[in-house]
């Protein structure tokens, strides 16, 4: 992820962030296509559930040297997993049910190869031992990244959605056997496909704001809804949207979906920010116009997004958070994370918020103001360029883990 700059006003944006505590959450948790009423009569049907084989190579939980004293709050950061999956996704639905998966390259050459899909749980206590839920495609150059994203709301029911546009149901530890789906029309691709943290990667979000139903994005354009088990047709994020404006296709980074409710997402895709109402997706002014301040590494691209209510969403990019609450009009954007990178947010409520940087630190919102960045887990070694994931699953929990699979998570009160 590409550190960019960004400058707002830090007054402005604290007096209006309060209004966030007044909000109620919706009570479905936070993740698409053009027309979603006229995809849904075109369905495929997601397959019966399989159980996972076992990956090798899993080892025990062992501290990680390079950081100082646990933060109040937070574990010592740990590693649970070997080198071999670059996690890219992480959700949480309580203190003791978390979902990671990864999968893909690491680091930013064009001569790595694909890796498997791989998925972990946790317990509140240990990971399993990651199990393979999608064979890497091929072996040699790089076509199509997995880089997956992964969604769970109650039940559990989890959903995994990937860059090379395969998508996988399962309850933490059977996963159904990954469905292709069904491509749109879609621009032409970047021939070199380069990997995670490059303009022309394949990356994808998902966000499931009940069982019933999931919506999913990539940065291709296409997008997916899941719908009682069975995925809709895809419909596309043209050039230009139905609404008018041009959707930034093949960006570097990660693209990002928050969905309040069944018929209320917002996603970022590139530096376009869209939402959609349940039918269609429109293109909406971006709080970064006309473009995002960059940091020189030649991305440009928003990261980030979460939406504990319908009317409240909140997005993290470089440096820093911009957010709307019960308008379409974003907030200037204000610098939350000054040493940068911020890679991932999760809200769990109106006035609790943590954001996470690719460096290990998290920053806090308590419902006034958000805390200085505090180290938790060192950046990756080995999966580098990937990012690092956070999942809160309320004000009382939260995990950060980075792409090598270093962890710690946070208690609070």
């Amino acid at each position: 992820m590409a550190q960019r700059r960004i400058v707002g006003s830090a007054v402005v944006a604290t007096v209006a962030l309060v209004a966030l505590a007044s909000c109620g959450r919706s009570t479905d948790s936070s993740s698409t296509s053009t027309s979603l009423d006229r995809a849904s009569r075109a369905t495929s049907t997601t397959q019966a559930s399989t159980t996972t084989t076992q990956a090798t190579g899993a080892g025990p939980a062992t501290p990680i040297p390079a950081l100082p004293a646990p933060a109040p709050g937070w574990s010592q950061a740990l590693t649970t997993l070997p080198p071999g999956g670059g996690f890219t996704g992480l959700s949480c639905i309580s203190d003791t049910f978390c979902i990671a998966v990864g999968g893909g390259s690491s680091g930013y050459g064009a001569a790595l190869t694909d890796g498997s899909g791989v998925t972990t749980s946790w317990d509140g206590a240990a990971w399993s031992g990651p199990s393979v839920y999608l064979a890497a495609p091929k072996a040699g150059p790089i076509s199509a990244p997995i880089l997956p994203a992964v969604s769970c709301t109650s039940g559990p029911t989890c959903v995994i959605v990937d860059g090379s546009d395969h998508a996988s149901i399962g309850d933490g530890t059977n996963w159904s056997t990954p469905s292709a789906l069904a491509t749109a029309p879609r621009p032409a691709p970047n021939p070199l496909d380069p990997g995670s943290g490059h303009p022309g990667s394949r990356s994808a979000a998902v966000s499931c704001p009940t069982p019933k139903l999931c919506a999913a994005i990539d940065n291709t354009g296409q997008a997916f809804t899941l719908r009682n088990g069975t995925w809709t047709a895809p419909g596309a994020f043209s050039s230009p949207t139905p609404t008018g404006g041009t959707v930034s296709l093949y960006q570097g980074g990660r693209v990002g979906i928050s969905c309040a409710s069944a018929s209320s997402c917002t996603a970022v895709v590139g530096t376009s920010v869209l939402d959609w109402n349940g039918t269609t997706w429109s293109l909406e002014s971006a709080p970064w116009a006309p473009s995002l301040p960059s940091s020189g590494t030649g991305t440009t691209d928003a990261t980030a997004i979460d939406c504990p209510t319908t009317s409240l969403c909140a997005i993290v990019s470089g440096t820093g958070l911009s957010y709307r609450n019960g308008t379409r009009s974003w907030s200037p954007v204000e610098t939350i994370d000054p040493h940068g990178d911020l890679d991932g947010i999760s809200c769990p409520t109106t006035s609790f918020c943590m954001a996470v940087d690719s460096a290990g630190s998290v920053v806090t919102w308590n419902g006034t103001s958000w805390s200085a960045p505090v180290p938790v887990i060192p950046p990756a070694r080995i999966y580098t360029g990937i990012g690092t994931s956070v999942a809160c699953s309320s004000a009382r929990f939260c995990l950060v883990m980075n792409a090598d699979g270093d962890y710690a998570t946070y208690a609070g009160t």
